[in-house]
């Protein structure tokens, strides 16, 4: 059983104790006042995709990242058979000459770049309460995005295993601004179990530059990491 946040921590966990058994760009000149094409942001990140290598640092063991996303042929979400257009996010992680992958599948309309839901490895989250992320915003705002069932399938019959708030929000790190897709999830009785944070560099028309940064809290663990 596969959730968005937890996803990620048992793949590193195995890396780094694995390899323990056996960079970046400047800040800039400071970034616009804007405003920031948001949604822009988000649509291109979605409909074209892109590729960002990060390196980071966990429990004193360096390890490297690749986030990547791109667009894959319109298919039927598995659990209500909605046919919606995809992305496809790929999580690859190395540590010490071993590494991890992981695929996310997401669902979203073509129209509205409404979130339809989200596929890890064979389980599925059902997306609701859509809004859009606004035409243009300016650093340091924020907002909802889409709230998710969390569950252990992809069968309208799967079993919850909680729910996933997802936020947006604009953000400045060492000079370089920042179009962050934020989650926090918790489980059925409503405990947190972990949150997690997607940034990439955005320019004032929604074009997403090649600066990311990459945070995910859980399990006891915090993995971060960037390539500024």
């Amino acid at each position: 059983m596969k959730r968005r946040i937890p996803w990620i921590v048992p793949a590193l966990a195995w890396l780094l104790l694995a390899a323990a058994c056996g960079g970046g760009g400047d800040g800039g000149s400071g970034p616009s006042q804007g405003p920031y094409a948001a949604n822009e942001g988000f649509r291109r990140l979605l409909v074209f995709g892109g590729s960002w290598n990060l390196h980071g640092n966990a429990a004193g063991q360096p390890f490297t990242m690749t986030l990547a996303f791109a667009p894959a042929p319109i298919a039927p979400f598995p659990v209500d058979g909605t046919l919606a257009s995809r992305s496809v996010q790929t999580l690859s992680l190395t540590s010490g000459g071993l590494t991890s992958t992981s695929t996310e599948t997401i669902y979203y309309a073509a129209q509205t770049n409404a979130i339809v839901g989200l596929d890890i490895d064979g389980a599925c989250s059902v997306a609701t309460a859509n809004t859009a992320v606004p035409a243009t915003a300016s650093i340091g705002d924020s907002g909802p995005i889409f709230t998710e069932s969390d569950l252990d399938g992809c069968l309208a019959t799967s079993t919850s295993l909680g729910t996933t708030t997802n936020t947006w929000s604009l953000e400045v790190d060492s000079g370089v601004p920042l179009l962050c897709w934020n989650l926090a999830a918790k489980d059925p009785a409503g405990t947190s179990t972990g949150t997690a944070s997607t940034c990439l560099e955005i320019a004032v028309n929604g074009t997403l530059g090649n600066r990311a940064r990459f945070v995910v809290a859980s399990a006891g663990l915090v993995v971060s990491a960037r390539n500024f």
